[in-house]
């Protein structure tokens, strides 16, 4: 046997591959030309290979694809008991001259056979390996196969059932042999609805199997009531056609499409996929309904049972359905949980990342302030040394400015130390007067020389819910910003009042600028993340949305009002604490 991995067109095949199937067809033909005890025996024992064959090339198959060895092994023994069915009414026909009795136990192989094919069809990674969804399509093959007895019923079956003497046993027999190709039939459009070029694989040719197979019981039916149906009949070549489909099956192209794996809750949503469902339940309530109205009276027992089981079939569907969406929901809700807690991070780490860089920028205020004060030591230093190389004492108001400016670098290192440590302050009471007063000196190593800072605080005190870092944070970010804003000086001014909104009380500060102003373009997106005016390597675009989140944490509000060349002004409201 041949175990390279045929090609995707069946022309194209290894060479052996056209000649079996000749050779096998050839036979079937040959078959017309004899008796009918003959053309029965011979048909009984042609099926019984080519089942065989099918069988040992699926089994051969299932070592070479592991991902697909439960479907294949299924589908291999589904073959070998059709093949143990067909020798058996071969050895009938050897030893009596006739075939086995219908229903004999030889039909449960048949039965077994249908159940054995429909598990490879969903043992297959075509779907998702969730079971759940298995069995969806299990019961959308189920459906299918009632709806068309459903309809072939009421067209035709039903008064064939009414008027034939068979037993009971050969009714039911028939009804579930049909109802079993059925849904396999109906199984495999439904794999190949969710990509159709699954049909140029094996799906297609088992597809090409089932079709002949249920066309062959169909027009079994009405000739087993009528008692005219016999093995070896021409009819009976389908079956022949059918196990030649079914053995090119493992003879198809290697590759199995996997479905998408439980976790990902990828859904296919694509037409074919959300309609054909329905469409079998459909068209038989249609007939339902039509029969309602022009002839209620071929609605007999049979007719209702069938609709009633596909309502309990649908209802069960539905039932399954909505355990899925429960899964889903839960799994959105922890999907949601993850991304908030990740949002959540994310965002503390983006605040601290923007008080880093505050802090860089206060520490590069700071080295311009110490410079200063260490040249004015420096030069109370040299002119006291200078004294003393002449034999004269130190100046004591030399002394005095070295003093004055140690105690300055002191108290500079001290406040940029303390906004370090307030970072993981407890959220609690503030003045807000109070902390902006204790800010000045910090705010104002962010200025050079061409930029005045004054603050208009009030009098009272103007108390808030929050935490030292945040104040700091947001006051250092909107000051920084406003210095960049004026490249060539100005001023900047802050301004706190109590106010009233709604009803309530705020304190309301307002941080003011006459810098280059905004264009109402900028405004609109200076507080997303990232988003910045400043050339490359002077700003990371995270200061003003640090500053809009501190202030949503603070429950309060940020506002801008800004035009070109007149300045910018920040508003902040801030719930005031009563009491």
């Amino acid at each position: 046997m041949n175990t390279r991995q045929p090609p995707d067109r069946p022309w194209a095949w290894p060479g052996f591959v056209p000649w079996l199937i000749l050779g096998y067809g050839l036979l079937g033909l040959a078959t017309l030309a004899l008796g009918q005890d003959g053309r029965s025996l011979a048909l009984s024992l042609l099926n019984t290979a080519v089942f065989t064959h099918a069988g040992i090339l699926s089994l051969g198959r299932s070592r070479r694809e592991p991902a697909a060895r439960l479907g294949w092994r299924s589908m291999a023994l589904g073959l070998f008991a059709r093949a143990f069915h067909q020798g058996l009414a071969s050895l009938a026909l050897l030893r009596h001259g006739a075939p086995p009795p219908f229903p004999s136990l030889g039909d449960l192989l048949v039965a077994l056979s249908v159940g054995c094919m429909a598990l490879s069809l969903l043992a297959w990674p075509l779907i998702s390996s969730r079971g759940s969804e298995r069995l969806r399509l299990g019961m959308d093959g189920l459906g299918a196969a009632l709806s068309a007895l459903f309809m072939a019923w009421y067209v035709a079956f039903g008064p064939l059932f009414h008027r034939s003497g068979s037993s009971p046993a050969e009714r039911g027999t028939l009804v579930v042999l049909f109802l079993g190709h059925a849904t396999i039939l109906g199984t495999c459009v439904y794999l190949g609805a969710r990509k159709l070029a699954r049909f140029r694989g094996p799906l297609g040719w088992i597809t090409a199997g089932f079709v002949l197979l249920v066309l062959q019981i169909s027009r079994l039916i009405p000739l087993a009531l009528a008692g005219r149906s016999a093995l070896g009949a021409p009819l009976d070549l389908l079956v022949l056609l059918a196990a030649l489909a079914l053995l090119l099956a493992p003879l198809a192209p290697l590759a199995l499409e996997p479905g998408p794996p439980p976790s990902s809750e990828v859904r296919d949503h694509s037409t074919a996929t959300l309609i054909l469902p329905i469409l079998p339940a459909a068209a038989a309530w249609a007939v339902f309904i039509l029969a309602l109205v022009w002839s209620p009276v071929r609605l007999d027992a049979p007719i209702l049972g069938l609709a009633s089981a596909m309502a309990i079939l649908g209802l069960y569907r539905g039932y399954l359905t909505l355990k899925d969406f429960q899964r889903l929901s839960s799994v959105l809700e922890s999907r949601i949980l993850e991304r908030t807690r990740d949002l959540e991070a994310l965002q503390g780490a983006m605040l601290r990342t923007e008080r880093m860089n505050a802090m860089a920028v206060l520490g590069a205020g700071m080295a311009h302030d110490l410079n200063n004060a260490l040249a004015t030591v420096r030069a109370c230093a040299e002119l006291a040394l200078m004294r003393m190389e002449e034999g004269q004492a130190p100046e004591v108001k030399d002394l005095d400015h070295i003093l004055v400016a140690a105690d300055q670098s002191a108290k500079l290192t001290q406040r940029l130390m303390a906004f370090g440590r307030t970072e993981g302050e407890a959220s609690g009471s503030l003045c807000m007067r109070e902390e902006l007063s204790h800010l000045e000196t910090i705010l104002r190593m962010l200025l050079g020389r061409q930029i005045s800072l004054r603050l208009e605080l009030g009098e009272g005190r103007v108390p808030v819910q929050g935490s030292r870092a945040q104040i700091e944070q947001i006051f250092v970010n909107l000051v920084a910003n406003a210095r960049d804003a004026m490249p060539t000086g100005g001023a900047i001014v802050i301004r706190l009042a109590r106010a009233t909104v709604a009803g309530k009380p705020i304190a309301r500060v307002e941080v003011e600028d006459n810098g280059e102003g905004m264009t109402p373009e900028v405004q609109a997106n200076i507080f997303s993340p990232f988003y910045t005016t400043k050339g490359p390597g002077r700003g990371t675009g995270l200061g003003l949305a640090s500053v809009r989140q501190l202030m949503q944490d603070l429950g309060g509000n940020l506002s801008v009002a800004s035009q070109p060349s007149q300045g910018t002004t920040f508003v902040l409201r801030l719930p005031l604490l009563v009491g």
